[in-house]
């Protein structure tokens, strides 16, 4: 038949009729402008105020907002409870803190490379460096004082506290008083102490406290203006170096001054010697320091002498502390791998913040990874993978072997059953109370504790004995079909087991037909001999043992 019999043949297109389609476009609704609900009007001063509020409030664009709050419901909830609750404070999630952060990153720095060289250089202009440094106090003191009117996300209760006792209270707790020693109002204390004003430098050198600010800022400014991992490492290490050779270098001016001031200055002094009186400018001056320092944190021989007290009592501390930057810069190098742990870990916490996991999970899961960082597990599991089929049984077998040796069922197995054997164990990480077998389950493999503690609790939750490393339990599951669990164990510590279970065991030895009814008979006789549990339950006190019988099977030897 032919089909295309039945095809309409049309000489010229056919005359169709169009009909309107009807597209329906689905558009969210404008939201609400609730800061205009709140403060109405169209004068100058009205807007002012709605800007400032915009300000203050959640910002929608932060990128905070979506890691802590997912939905445009949960964020218009959030700037709603925050305009019914306490409008005056600022949220941390705030157009404002990202600029105000921004720009107190900017002034600590300078005024930190600014502080030393004043106090140093121009102790003897008071005049000058007391309006500069009061400068700086008021601008510290404002943020002292938007600290106290900033809330804080609290990520175990996943919630923004913008009350003002509770977030006082906190900020009183951790950093109020060192930010607060570094405002001390030094020219009124010298203006009401006369002769003071030696003690009011030295106090005033509780400036370089506020490199903590710039850290914190920092970290919390990352995600806004998305720097990576490492370049915020590398901008955080740069800010340590400069800070370090920078207030070391005035210090190294400073130290003698100070002992001048006293006058006990004695005249083998670096600071009096003619290559350094010869420099007329403070610049000259301050190159001259910066070049001491410098060679005593490489722990060079100085060209100037290092004859009087405080001189080498100085630059044996900038010696440690060059010895301990050269220090941790080779550790690093040798523990390369501690910046990929670093970078996992980071890469974790922005996933559980983001999935606001509670507080607990959290910690249980920077163990677990801690844990196995410190195993190597990730570099084992490489180097195995990666070495030729020979070597690879020969580690396994080195790995493994003390623990099959261990366990007297496998004193029975040809050797190229253990072989498999190894091959087939399985390393899982237990964490502090997980359950590794529950009373009254069916068993199904056998456990050997590579490292780690584990509890044995009968099936009345009374603890009985303890195992630790080297120790196994669960070996009549490998012949026995019909094994339950007498007993619960629970890890005690974070531990390391590793798994055979019963249809590898079973699927290695199917080669020999005989030997799984001979290797239950050498388990039956092997419980005979080995310590039931309610024998160690009557004992009375939890003892260590390395095997304890967890199973019922000797009920059913009869």
């Amino acid at each position: 038949m032919d089909l295309m019999a039945y095809v309409p043949h049309f000489s010229e297109a056919p005359n169709v009729e169009h009909v309107p389609v009807i597209q329906h476009v689905c558009e969210q609704p404008q939201e609400q402008d609730q800061i205009r609900n709140i403060i109405k009007g169209d004068r100058i001063w009205d807007k002012l105020n709605r800007w400032c509020l915009k300000q203050r409030i959640l910002s929608r664009r932060h990128p905070l907002t979506r890691w802590c709050l997912k939905s445009t419901t949960a964020v218009n909830y959030e700037i709603s409870r925050h305009l019914e609750s306490h409008r005056y404070m600022i949220h941390p999630f705030s157009s404002f803190r990202i600029v105000w952060e921004s720009l107190m990153i900017a002034f600590t720095f300078v005024a930190l490379l600014v502080a030393p060289v004043l106090i140093t250089f121009f102790f003897d202009k008071h005049g000058n460096w007391h309006m500069i440094n009061d400068m700086m106090n008021v601008v510290f003191f404002c943020d002292i004082v938007i600290w106290f009117f900033t809330g804080y996300y609290d990520y175990r209760t996943k919630v923004t506290v913008l009350d003002p006792m509770i977030v006082a209270r906190k900020y009183l707790q951790s950093y109020f008083f060192i930010d607060i020693l570094t405002v001390l109002p030094i020219g009124i204390i010298d203006y009401i102490i006369p002769s003071s004003m030696w003690y009011c430098a030295t106090l005033n050198m509780m400036k370089i406290l506020r490199v903590r600010n710039i850290f914190v800022y920092f970290s919390r400014l990352r995600d806004v203006y998305r720097i990576n991992f490492q370049l915020h490492k590398i901008l955080e290490t740069c800010t340590v170096v400069i800070m370090c050779i920078h207030w070391a270098a005035c210090l190294q001016y400073y130290v003698p001054m100070s002992v001048n001031t006293l006058g006990t200055l004695s005249n083998d002094s670096w600071v009096k010697s003619s290559y350094f009186l010869n420099k007329r400018t403070k610049a000259e001056m301050y190159l001259v320091c910066l070049h001491r320092t410098i060679i005593t944190f490489v722990r060079s021989a100085h060209y100037l002498n290092v004859k009087t007290h405080e001189d080498i009592v100085l630059n044996l501390i900038l010696t440690i502390i060059g010895f301990l930057g050269n220090f941790s810069q080779l550790m690093t190098t040798f523990y390369i791998t501690i910046k990929r742990h670093l970078k996992i870990i980071q890469q974790l916490q922005e996933y559980m913040r983001y999935k606001e996991l509670p507080y607990n999970l959290q910690r249980r899961l920077l163990t677990y990874y801690h844990y196995r960082n410190r195993k190597s597990f990730e570099r084992n599991k490489k180097i195995i993978d990666e070495v030729s089929p020979y070597l690879r049984e020969e580690l396994i077998l080195h790995n493994y072997l003390k623990l099959i040796n261990s366990v007297e069922l496998f004193k029975h197995l040809p050797d190229t059953v253990i072989v498999q054997l190894t091959n087939s164990l399985h390393s899982k990480i237990y964490m502090t109370g997980d359950e590794i077998v529950k009373a009254g389950t069916r068993g199904e493999a056998l456990y050997f504790i590579s490292s780690g503690t584990v509890a044995v609790y009968n099936i009345m939750g009374k603890e009985v004995c303890h195992l630790q490393d080297g120790s196994y339990f669960g070996e009549i599951a490998l012949v026995m079909d019909t094994e339950h669990k007498i007993a619960t164990v629970v890890a005690v510590e974070t531990s390391e087991i590793c798994v055979l279970y019963r249809h590898d065991f079973q699927r290695f030895i199917s080669p020999y037909p005989d030997l799984l009814n001979r290797l239950q008979n050498v388990a039956l006789e092997h419980l005979n001999k080995s310590l039931f549990l309610d024998l160690a339950q009557d004992l009375g006190t939890p003892i260590t043992s390395q095997y304890i019988n967890i199973s019922n099977i000797k009920s059913k030897k009869m």
